[in-house]
């Protein structure tokens, strides 16, 4: 087996396999997996990671850095097109070449997409193909130079020692750390350090955490913590009425005058944290970072009041704090299991194409929010990578064009400003589960003014 091509079969001159250099070697495709070029011309003059003569091309190219054959080199390849994702007709194009150079994969019948496409979205992002071809293929994910800066970002906290304390950063002057005590948890500063852990997987799991081995899926409570999030929804609040809120509050139309939190969960999944994490650190590979979309209203008011909470997000490819409102029944089985695309709009409309709908007012995502038998609404505070964004104004837009420009066009996520046009809210909407992690479920109460 190459040392190079691990699981591949194939070897250089200098590894010790059986394969001879030929005399008129081919030399190495500089782009490797990420090349677009599939003339015919370009494939039979350059070989590529999953060539049979790639690492002899390797070998013989001066000053070229091979890469392994991994789940990403390989998914890589199959996106034909660059744009992150793969159709039907991408990944059933280069079944032939995984086979030769991987192994064994079946035949992508109308019930096997459908399992594939996880999210029901039409396509397939990387983690949901890595959980199809990984366990078939026995490769690594091949992610951890790609998630490079995020995974720095994700292990600088510094979270409370004491057992059971939910606190999860220290909140107080660096400087002064040493003899002063935390503003959130009252613990000394002494306490909050940061851990250094060594995953057991190529992504990193965020420190404050409680989990981090083994395979888990866990709410786990936030004991103590409600005032943050009590001034979270207070500086997210807007009084302002739509046609939404008569809709799905039929009984009771009026604008709630305020919300009381009655308990706070934070979710810690690890499949849809891994996907996750390798979605972000995907965007953050890109040659080009998107223009910055720095206004969201949730992030500003989570970095006013929580600080370190703001600190953990990039901002350079645009990942934000947003609300979704549910009821508590729903944002459980979302934390166990994901949001499903295929099911978006069944009970909020659709007016900016077929997705996941996100508010930066907790007033707007009320509106969706139901109570359970005890009285109490839920709403999801998640993690959302808007990347590239398409910014609409229009009080009738194209919801076609608007789901074609983030599925097969250059764009990642939709806003729909409709603060500007009706004096309301603006909405966002993601067309990839991916593109979402649900950090934290909100339950809460409605107050009116008597």
């Amino acid at each position: 087996m190459c040392a190079i091509n691990k699981g591949g079969g194939f070897h250089d001159a200098t590894c010790g396999g059986r394969s001879p250099p030929p005399v008129d070697s081919r030399k190495a495709c500089g782009k490797g997996s990420k090349c677009r070029d599939r003339s015919e011309a370009h494939l039979k003059a350059m070989a590529h990671p999953l060539d049979e003569d790639y690492a002899i091309a390797c070998s013989t190219t001066k000053g070229f850095e091979p890469e392994p054959i991994t789940l990403r080199v390989v998914f890589d390849w199959s996106d034909t097109d660059g744009s992150g994702k793969l159709s039907r007709k991408e990944l059933e194009a280069s079944l032939g070449k995984i086979r030769e150079c991987c192994g064994a994969l079946p035949e992508i019948t109308d019930e096997a997409w459908n399992h594939l496409d996880e999210d029901g979205n039409g396509v397939v992002n990387f983690g949901e193909f890595a959980a199809w071809a990984g366990p078939r293929l026995g490769l690594e994910l091949g992610v951890k130079k790609m998630l490079g800066k995020s995974a720095t970002t994700m292990m600088r906290a510094s979270p409370c020692g004491v057992l059971g304390c939910p606190c999860e950063n220290f909140v107080g002057h660096e400087e002064k750390k040493h003899d002063a005590k935390c503003k959130d948890c009252k613990h000394k500063a002494g306490l909050h350090t940061t851990r250094a852990r060594e995953s057991a997987g190529e992504v990193p799991f965020p420190d404050y955490w409680q989990n981090h081995d083994g395979d888990f899926n866990e709410l786990i409570p936030m004991t103590g913590k409600k005032d943050e999030w009590q001034k979270l929804l207070k500086e997210t609040y807007r009084k302002a009425y739509t046609k939404d809120r008569a809709k799905h509050n039929p009984t009771n139309p009026k604008v709630p005058a305020d919300f009381e939190v009655v308990n706070v969960k934070r979710n810690e999944n690890k499949k849809t944290w891994e996907e996750y994490a390798c979605r972000r650190g995907d965007l953050l590979a890109r040659e080009e970072l998107p223009e910055l979309f720095p206004d969201v209203k949730t992030s500003l008011a989570m970095e006013k009041i929580g600080g370190a909470k703001a600190n953990r997000l990039h901002g350079e490819c645009n990942e934000w704090y947003l609300f979704h409102g549910t009821n508590p029944v729903a944002a459980e089985a979302i934390c166990q299991t994901d949001f499903k695309v295929s099911r978006a709009g069944s009970s909020t409309g659709t007016l900016y194409g077929k997705g996941l709908y996100f508010a930066e007012s907790i007033t707007k995502a009320d509106e969706y929010a139901k109570p359970n038998e005890e009285g109490l609404y839920a709403v999801l505070i998640c993690r959302v990578l808007g990347g590239k964004v398409r910014y609409t104004d229009e009080v009738n837009p194209d919801p076609e064009e608007l789901v074609h420009s983030c599925i097969e066009g250059p764009y990642d996520s939709v806003c729909g400003d409709r603060e500007k046009t009706r004096g309301t809210y603006r909405e966002f909407v993601l067309f990839d589960s991916e593109d979402v992690y649900v950090e934290y479920v909100i339950e809460y109460r409605r107050k009116y003014k008597d």
